[in-house]
Protein backbone atom coordinates (compact mmCIF):
# COMPACT_ATOMS: atom_id res chain seq x y z
CA UNK A 1 0.00 0.00 0.00
CA UNK A 2 1.15 3.23 -0.77
CA UNK A 3 2.53 5.99 1.46
CA UNK A 4 -0.76 8.13 0.32
CA UNK A 5 -3.31 5.71 0.64
CA UNK A 6 -2.08 4.73 4.10
CA UNK A 7 -2.34 8.53 4.95
CA UNK A 8 -5.74 8.83 3.48
CA UNK A 9 -6.89 5.51 5.47
CA UNK A 10 -5.29 6.88 8.71
CA UNK A 11 -7.75 9.84 8.27
CA UNK A 12 -10.91 7.43 9.01
CA UNK A 13 -8.61 5.32 12.25
CA UNK A 14 -11.18 5.45 15.18
CA UNK A 15 -8.89 6.41 17.95
CA UNK A 16 -11.82 6.87 21.10
CA UNK A 17 -15.33 5.09 20.04
CA UNK A 18 -16.91 6.67 23.09
CA UNK A 19 -20.10 8.87 22.46
CA UNK A 20 -19.46 12.49 22.83
CA UNK A 21 -21.57 13.97 25.03
CA UNK A 22 -24.12 12.44 27.66
CA UNK A 23 -27.07 13.08 25.49
CA UNK A 24 -25.42 10.99 22.74
CA UNK A 25 -24.69 8.46 25.17
CA UNK A 26 -28.67 8.66 26.20
CA UNK A 27 -30.52 7.72 29.45
CA UNK A 28 -31.42 4.56 30.91
CA UNK A 29 -34.84 3.40 31.37
CA UNK A 30 -35.70 0.87 34.30
CA UNK A 31 -36.99 -1.94 31.66
CA UNK A 32 -38.52 -5.19 33.46
CA UNK A 33 -38.00 -7.16 29.82
CA UNK A 34 -34.47 -8.98 30.48
CA UNK A 35 -33.61 -8.43 27.43
CA UNK A 36 -33.91 -4.25 27.65
CA UNK A 37 -32.75 -4.27 30.94
CA UNK A 38 -29.97 -1.30 31.10
CA UNK A 39 -31.36 0.12 27.71
CA UNK A 40 -31.02 3.69 26.81
CA UNK A 41 -33.06 6.18 25.15
CA UNK A 42 -31.90 8.91 22.62
CA UNK A 43 -32.28 11.71 20.28
CA UNK A 44 -32.53 9.48 16.67
CA UNK A 45 -33.13 10.88 12.92
CA UNK A 46 -36.17 13.35 12.38
CA UNK A 47 -36.24 14.57 16.35
CA UNK A 48 -37.78 10.81 17.17
CA UNK A 49 -36.69 8.80 20.03
CA UNK A 50 -33.96 5.46 19.29
CA UNK A 51 -33.41 2.98 21.76
CA UNK A 52 -29.58 1.23 22.41
CA UNK A 53 -30.24 -2.24 23.89
CA UNK A 54 -26.77 -3.57 24.93
CA UNK A 55 -25.50 -6.94 23.30
CA UNK A 56 -29.23 -8.50 22.07
CA UNK A 57 -27.53 -10.98 20.38
CA UNK A 58 -25.22 -11.77 22.64
CA UNK A 59 -22.20 -9.88 21.13
CA UNK A 60 -20.39 -6.45 21.79
CA UNK A 61 -21.79 -3.42 21.11
CA UNK A 62 -25.83 -2.05 20.78
CA UNK A 63 -28.41 -2.72 18.76
CA UNK A 64 -29.89 0.85 17.93
CA UNK A 65 -33.51 0.33 17.19
CA UNK A 66 -36.62 3.32 16.80
CA UNK A 67 -38.11 3.51 20.32
CA UNK A 68 -41.83 3.28 18.28
CA UNK A 69 -40.04 -0.36 17.30
CA UNK A 70 -39.35 -1.84 20.41
CA UNK A 71 -42.01 -5.27 20.07
CA UNK A 72 -39.84 -5.70 16.90
CA UNK A 73 -36.88 -5.84 19.62
CA UNK A 74 -38.75 -8.49 22.26
CA UNK A 75 -41.83 -8.77 23.71
CA UNK A 76 -41.90 -6.54 25.79
CA UNK A 77 -43.65 -6.54 29.51
CA UNK A 78 -46.67 -4.52 30.21
CA UNK A 79 -45.14 -2.09 32.30
CA UNK A 80 -42.55 -1.49 29.23
CA UNK A 81 -45.02 -0.92 26.97
CA UNK A 82 -46.26 1.84 28.44
CA UNK A 83 -42.97 3.33 29.40
CA UNK A 84 -42.30 3.54 26.02
CA UNK A 85 -45.53 4.60 24.79
CA UNK A 86 -45.33 7.93 27.07
CA UNK A 87 -41.38 8.21 25.73
CA UNK A 88 -42.47 8.13 22.45
CA UNK A 89 -44.37 11.67 22.82
CA UNK A 90 -40.76 13.32 23.54
CA UNK A 91 -38.46 14.71 21.75
CA UNK A 92 -35.67 15.32 24.37
CA UNK A 93 -35.41 12.96 27.28
CA UNK A 94 -33.10 13.87 30.71
CA UNK A 95 -32.51 11.39 33.33
CA UNK A 96 -35.27 13.93 35.22
CA UNK A 97 -37.42 13.29 32.89
CA UNK A 98 -37.25 9.66 33.28
CA UNK A 99 -37.82 9.61 36.85
CA UNK A 100 -40.89 11.52 36.58
CA UNK A 101 -42.68 9.62 33.50
CA UNK A 102 -41.60 5.87 35.66
CA UNK A 103 -42.54 7.01 38.65
CA UNK A 104 -46.03 8.08 37.14
CA UNK A 105 -46.16 5.11 35.08
CA UNK A 106 -44.74 2.24 37.84
CA UNK A 107 -48.06 3.58 39.76
CA UNK A 108 -50.27 1.97 37.45
CA UNK A 109 -49.03 -1.39 39.38
CA UNK A 110 -47.52 -2.97 36.28
CA UNK A 111 -44.00 -3.44 37.72
CA UNK A 112 -45.66 -5.04 41.04
CA UNK A 113 -47.04 -3.33 44.19
CA UNK A 114 -44.39 -2.99 45.85
CA UNK A 115 -42.84 -0.51 43.08
CA UNK A 116 -46.22 1.05 42.58
CA UNK A 117 -46.20 1.50 46.62
CA UNK A 118 -42.29 3.03 46.56
CA UNK A 119 -43.39 5.98 43.81
CA UNK A 120 -46.33 6.45 45.06
CA UNK A 121 -44.82 7.20 48.64
CA UNK A 122 -41.65 9.25 46.47
CA UNK A 123 -44.21 11.37 44.66
CA UNK A 124 -45.57 11.92 48.34
CA UNK A 125 -42.25 13.00 50.26
CA UNK A 126 -41.32 15.36 46.94
CA UNK A 127 -43.58 18.21 48.03
CA UNK A 128 -42.21 17.89 51.74
CA UNK A 129 -38.53 17.59 50.43
CA UNK A 130 -39.07 20.50 48.57
CA UNK A 131 -40.20 22.51 51.17
CA UNK A 132 -37.12 21.60 52.91
CA UNK A 133 -34.38 22.60 50.62
CA UNK A 134 -36.39 25.59 50.50
CA UNK A 135 -36.40 26.18 53.67
CA UNK A 136 -32.61 24.82 54.52
CA UNK A 137 -31.59 27.28 51.73
CA UNK A 138 -33.43 30.38 53.36
CA UNK A 139 -31.65 29.64 56.81
CA UNK A 140 -28.44 29.39 54.33
CA UNK A 141 -29.36 33.39 53.55
CA UNK A 142 -29.77 34.49 56.28
CA UNK A 143 -26.62 33.45 57.88
CA UNK A 144 -25.00 35.16 54.13
CA UNK A 145 -27.11 38.10 54.59
CA UNK A 146 -27.03 39.23 58.37
CA UNK A 147 -25.18 41.13 60.05
CA UNK A 148 -23.55 39.70 63.17
CA UNK A 149 -25.96 41.10 66.22
CA UNK A 150 -24.94 40.36 69.52
CA UNK A 151 -26.98 37.70 71.13
CA UNK A 152 -28.86 37.12 68.67
CA UNK A 153 -29.86 33.03 67.77
CA UNK A 154 -28.88 31.34 64.63
CA UNK A 155 -31.98 31.10 62.09
CA UNK A 156 -32.25 27.56 62.57
CA UNK A 157 -32.80 28.55 66.56
CA UNK A 158 -34.96 31.33 66.16
CA UNK A 159 -38.95 31.07 66.63
CA UNK A 160 -40.44 30.44 63.12
CA UNK A 161 -42.54 33.79 63.36
CA UNK A 162 -38.51 35.75 63.99
CA UNK A 163 -37.21 33.26 60.46
CA UNK A 164 -40.06 34.44 58.88
CA UNK A 165 -39.07 38.05 59.52
CA UNK A 166 -35.08 37.66 59.35
CA UNK A 167 -36.06 35.80 55.98
CA UNK A 168 -37.88 38.75 54.35
CA UNK A 169 -34.95 40.98 55.14
CA UNK A 170 -32.30 38.88 53.62
CA UNK A 171 -34.51 38.60 50.45
CA UNK A 172 -34.73 41.92 50.15
CA UNK A 173 -31.00 43.10 50.85
CA UNK A 174 -30.24 40.68 47.68
CA UNK A 175 -32.72 42.10 45.78
CA UNK A 176 -31.45 45.70 46.42
CA UNK A 177 -27.57 44.59 45.83
CA UNK A 178 -28.63 42.72 42.84
CA UNK A 179 -30.89 45.60 41.08
CA UNK A 180 -34.12 43.06 40.65
CA UNK A 181 -38.24 42.91 42.14
CA UNK A 182 -37.45 40.76 45.75
CA UNK A 183 -40.30 38.27 43.81
CA UNK A 184 -37.76 37.49 41.27
CA UNK A 185 -35.27 36.50 44.34
CA UNK A 186 -38.22 34.07 45.91
CA UNK A 187 -38.91 32.34 42.68
CA UNK A 188 -35.02 32.14 41.85
CA UNK A 189 -34.40 30.48 45.20
CA UNK A 190 -37.18 27.75 44.80
CA UNK A 191 -35.99 27.21 41.58
CA UNK A 192 -32.55 26.35 42.58
CA UNK A 193 -34.06 24.59 45.30
CA UNK A 194 -35.70 22.68 42.53
CA UNK A 195 -32.67 21.78 40.84
CA UNK A 196 -30.80 20.94 44.25
CA UNK A 197 -33.80 18.33 45.00
CA UNK A 198 -31.79 15.53 44.29
CA UNK A 199 -28.04 16.50 45.02
CA UNK A 200 -29.09 17.76 48.01
CA UNK A 201 -26.74 20.40 50.53
CA UNK A 202 -23.60 19.80 52.24
CA UNK A 203 -24.24 17.29 54.87
CA UNK A 204 -27.02 16.00 53.30
CA UNK A 205 -29.68 16.66 55.65
CA UNK A 206 -32.25 16.41 53.41
CA UNK A 207 -31.13 13.09 51.83
CA UNK A 208 -30.88 12.96 48.57
CA UNK A 209 -31.00 10.98 45.69
CA UNK A 210 -27.72 11.48 44.07
CA UNK A 211 -25.40 11.73 47.40
CA UNK A 212 -26.78 8.36 48.61
CA UNK A 213 -26.11 6.99 44.96
CA UNK A 214 -22.29 8.00 45.63
CA UNK A 215 -22.03 6.90 48.69
CA UNK A 216 -23.57 3.60 47.16
CA UNK A 217 -21.29 3.52 44.09
CA UNK A 218 -18.04 3.53 46.76
CA UNK A 219 -19.26 0.93 48.80
CA UNK A 220 -20.08 -1.28 46.05
CA UNK A 221 -16.95 -0.43 44.63
CA UNK A 222 -15.21 -2.30 47.42
CA UNK A 223 -17.37 -5.35 47.54
CA UNK A 224 -17.19 -5.55 44.18
CA UNK A 225 -13.38 -5.60 44.42
CA UNK A 226 -13.00 -8.11 46.96
CA UNK A 227 -15.30 -10.87 45.10
CA UNK A 228 -13.48 -10.37 41.87
CA UNK A 229 -9.82 -10.50 43.93
CA UNK A 230 -11.06 -14.32 45.54
CA UNK A 231 -12.55 -15.24 42.12
CA UNK A 232 -10.79 -18.00 40.65
CA UNK A 233 -11.67 -17.42 36.33
CA UNK A 234 -9.54 -14.68 35.28
CA UNK A 235 -12.91 -13.70 32.83
CA UNK A 236 -15.40 -13.30 36.15
CA UNK A 237 -12.57 -11.66 38.05
CA UNK A 238 -11.57 -9.25 35.26
CA UNK A 239 -15.64 -8.16 35.02
CA UNK A 240 -15.46 -7.66 38.64
CA UNK A 241 -12.39 -5.36 38.29
CA UNK A 242 -14.23 -3.61 35.50
CA UNK A 243 -17.13 -2.89 36.91
CA UNK A 244 -15.10 -1.69 41.01
CA UNK A 245 -12.49 0.60 38.87
CA UNK A 246 -15.63 2.38 37.16
CA UNK A 247 -17.97 2.71 40.12
CA UNK A 248 -14.94 4.21 42.13
CA UNK A 249 -14.35 6.29 38.91
CA UNK A 250 -17.74 7.60 38.95
CA UNK A 251 -17.66 8.21 42.52
CA UNK A 252 -14.45 10.09 42.35
CA UNK A 253 -15.83 12.12 39.34
CA UNK A 254 -19.18 12.54 41.26
CA UNK A 255 -17.66 13.76 44.17
CA UNK A 256 -15.44 16.70 42.18
CA UNK A 257 -19.12 17.70 41.11
CA UNK A 258 -20.82 17.41 43.97
CA UNK A 259 -18.20 19.49 45.90
CA UNK A 260 -18.68 22.20 42.98
CA UNK A 261 -22.07 21.88 43.33
CA UNK A 262 -22.00 22.53 46.85
CA UNK A 263 -18.99 25.44 46.25
CA UNK A 264 -22.41 27.68 44.99
CA UNK A 265 -24.03 27.43 47.57
CA UNK A 266 -21.41 29.20 49.81
CA UNK A 267 -22.50 32.48 48.27
CA UNK A 268 -25.99 32.37 47.52
CA UNK A 269 -26.24 35.92 46.59
CA UNK A 270 -23.38 35.43 43.71
CA UNK A 271 -25.57 31.95 42.78
CA UNK A 272 -29.25 34.33 43.09
CA UNK A 273 -27.63 36.48 40.38
CA UNK A 274 -26.56 34.66 37.99
CA UNK A 275 -29.52 32.57 37.86
CA UNK A 276 -31.76 35.82 37.74
CA UNK A 277 -29.40 36.26 34.55
CA UNK A 278 -29.37 32.80 32.97
CA UNK A 279 -31.46 30.52 34.61
CA UNK A 280 -30.80 27.35 31.84
CA UNK A 281 -27.10 27.54 32.07
CA UNK A 282 -27.37 27.67 35.93
CA UNK A 283 -30.16 24.02 35.83
CA UNK A 284 -27.53 22.52 33.10
CA UNK A 285 -25.15 22.73 35.40
CA UNK A 286 -26.58 21.35 38.24
CA UNK A 287 -27.61 18.50 36.19
CA UNK A 288 -24.35 17.08 35.60
CA UNK A 289 -24.52 14.87 38.51
CA UNK A 290 -28.20 13.17 37.34
CA UNK A 291 -26.18 12.56 33.66
CA UNK A 292 -23.31 11.53 35.55
CA UNK A 293 -24.54 8.86 38.04
CA UNK A 294 -27.39 7.89 34.88
CA UNK A 295 -27.42 3.62 34.66
CA UNK A 296 -25.69 2.94 37.88
CA UNK A 297 -29.00 2.50 39.82
CA UNK A 298 -29.75 -0.09 37.55
CA UNK A 299 -26.35 -1.75 38.47
CA UNK A 300 -26.47 -0.80 41.94
CA UNK A 301 -30.06 -3.09 42.16
CA UNK A 302 -28.97 -5.82 40.60
CA UNK A 303 -25.71 -6.31 43.31
CA UNK A 304 -28.60 -6.11 45.74
CA UNK A 305 -30.14 -9.18 44.20
CA UNK A 306 -26.85 -11.08 43.16
CA UNK A 307 -27.38 -13.10 46.50
CA UNK A 308 -30.77 -14.18 46.05
CA UNK A 309 -30.20 -14.53 41.96
CA UNK A 310 -26.09 -15.43 41.64
CA UNK A 311 -23.25 -13.32 42.40
CA UNK A 312 -21.18 -14.75 39.28
CA UNK A 313 -24.53 -14.09 36.72
CA UNK A 314 -24.67 -10.69 38.66
CA UNK A 315 -21.14 -9.57 38.07
CA UNK A 316 -21.59 -10.65 34.12
CA UNK A 317 -24.49 -8.55 34.06
CA UNK A 318 -23.11 -5.38 35.81
CA UNK A 319 -20.43 -5.71 33.40
CA UNK A 320 -22.49 -5.69 30.30
CA UNK A 321 -24.45 -2.36 31.50
CA UNK A 322 -21.08 -0.38 32.66
CA UNK A 323 -21.97 2.74 31.24
CA UNK A 324 -19.30 4.37 28.83
CA UNK A 325 -17.89 7.78 30.09
CA UNK A 326 -18.50 10.26 26.86
CA UNK A 327 -16.13 12.69 25.90
CA UNK A 328 -17.66 15.09 27.51
CA UNK A 329 -16.99 14.22 31.19
CA UNK A 330 -13.04 15.47 30.40
CA UNK A 331 -14.28 19.19 30.81
CA UNK A 332 -16.36 18.61 33.80
CA UNK A 333 -13.60 17.73 35.99
CA UNK A 334 -10.26 17.02 33.75
CA UNK A 335 -7.60 15.12 34.91
CA UNK A 336 -9.22 11.85 34.45
CA UNK A 337 -8.49 10.64 31.10
CA UNK A 338 -5.86 8.36 31.52
CA UNK A 339 -7.99 6.08 33.65
CA UNK A 340 -11.15 6.42 31.29
CA UNK A 341 -9.51 5.33 28.36
CA UNK A 342 -7.83 2.52 30.13
CA UNK A 343 -11.48 1.31 31.69
CA UNK A 344 -12.88 1.87 28.21
CA UNK A 345 -10.34 -0.47 26.56
CA UNK A 346 -11.16 -3.51 29.66
CA UNK A 347 -14.41 -3.05 29.03
CA UNK A 348 -14.12 -3.87 25.61
CA UNK A 349 -11.77 -7.31 26.55
CA UNK A 350 -14.28 -8.22 29.44
CA UNK A 351 -18.07 -7.49 28.38
CA UNK A 352 -19.78 -10.91 27.85
CA UNK A 353 -23.76 -11.12 27.11
CA UNK A 354 -25.64 -12.65 30.19
CA UNK A 355 -27.24 -16.00 28.78
CA UNK A 356 -29.99 -16.35 31.72
CA UNK A 357 -32.97 -14.42 29.55
CA UNK A 358 -33.01 -16.45 27.06
CA UNK A 359 -33.41 -19.55 29.64
CA UNK A 360 -36.61 -20.20 31.83
CA UNK A 361 -35.51 -18.13 34.24
CA UNK A 362 -37.15 -14.75 32.44
CA UNK A 363 -39.57 -14.81 34.89
CA UNK A 364 -37.78 -14.76 37.36
CA UNK A 365 -35.64 -11.90 36.16
CA UNK A 366 -38.59 -10.23 35.59
CA UNK A 367 -39.07 -9.95 39.11
CA UNK A 368 -35.87 -9.34 39.90
CA UNK A 369 -35.95 -5.83 37.12
CA UNK A 370 -39.31 -5.32 39.18
CA UNK A 371 -37.46 -4.78 42.17
CA UNK A 372 -35.10 -2.58 40.45
CA UNK A 373 -37.10 -0.22 39.54
CA UNK A 374 -38.88 0.10 42.73
CA UNK A 375 -35.47 0.85 44.13
CA UNK A 376 -35.30 3.45 41.04
CA UNK A 377 -38.00 5.02 41.77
Amino acid sequence: MSAANQTQLHRYTVHDARPATFLERGVTVPFTTPVLLGSRVRPGQRQLLELAVPNPAGVRGLYIVPLRAIRDVCTPTLHDRLISDVLTEHKVVTPSVILRLTRAAVQEGLAGRAAAAAAAAADGALSGQRLLTNYKLLLLLIKQMEHAVPGQKPAELDDPANVQLRAKRAVARVADEIGVPSEIVVSSLEEIADAYLDIGLKGNPTNARYQQQLSDLEKVSAEVAAWGEAEIDPHQAGSALLIARSAFLTFNCGRIILEDLLASLTDLRALLCQWTDSAESNRSEASKLAWLLDGWSVILGIWKSAERFGTSSAIREMAVLVPTMPLEVSNWIGGQEEQITELQGRRSKFVSRLEDWRTGRALELIERNELIVRNFV
